[in-house]
């Protein structure tokens, strides 16, 4: 069972809101009024393919730096804190990595919203990477992919599974404090399953998202 208001104690009632996407032919996408921080901000608690879940993070894409940059500002003025980047994934994040494919590098930043969510900021770093191909073809208003907190991963890959998502690894990428698993359905709709054990804020370790990201690899 994926990790929603059913997996909460009484002492921790979590209400229901409208989420900020819409489905269309399996695929989500951003609703106009659903970027705004006010809209966002109530939008961790909602439905996903008719699932009541609880959303760990959302990430949203940008076609620059710069646009990516005077959103987060905005941001910012609303009351959200910035908790990974600015820079570019994964030479500011992950210096280790220098063999890892330029076309799978990205310009991120992520910010924690008041509400506790995270939404994660990313944009192409070069003309026909995989960032930059993925908005030509579904546009600016495209989710790349929606993160959902769970208690039990496998349990809760088991309920997306039921619904035609298909994992993208043969296990989780787990670094004993996260806990990660990406799965796509046949429309190319990636979520991802994530278990917190000890990791507040940060939504990868370097060991996670190297193995994450290229499973996206197309």
């Amino acid at each position: 069972m994926s990790y929603s208001t059913r997996d909460r104690t009484a002492n921790q009632p979590q209400s229901i809101h409208e989420p900020p996407y819409v489905e269309v032919d399996g695929l989500l996408f951003y609703k106009e009024a659903g970027k705004q921080p006010e809209f966002l901000d109530a939008a961790f608690a909602t439905i996903l393919f008719g699932e009541r879940v609880v959303i760990d993070h959302l990430v949203m894409l940008f076609s620059s730096s710069v646009d990516l940059t005077q959103y987060a500002n905005n941001l910012i003025q609303y009351g959200a804190k910035t908790i990974e980047g600015p820079g570019i994934w994964p030479q500011d994040f992950c210096p280790g990595f220098t063999a890892f494919p330029a076309d799978l590098t990205m310009y991120l930043l992520s910010v924690l919203m008041p509400s506790g969510g995270i939404l994660v900021l990313a944009a192409p770093h070069a003309s026909s990477d995989q960032l930059d191909r993925l908005l030509q073809e579904r546009g600016l208003n495209t989710v790349h992919h929606v993160a959902l907190r769970t208690n039990d991963i496998n349990a809760t890959a088991e309920v997306w599974q039921s619904k035609g998502f298909v994992p993208l690894s043969v296990a989780p990428q787990d670094d004993g404090c996260l806990c990660q698993w990406s799965l796509k359905n046949s429309a190319g709709q990636i979520i991802e399953l994530i278990h917190r054990r000890c990791v507040k804020g940060a939504t990868f370790s370097c060991q996670n998202i190297a193995a994450l990201r290229l499973t996206e690899k197309t």
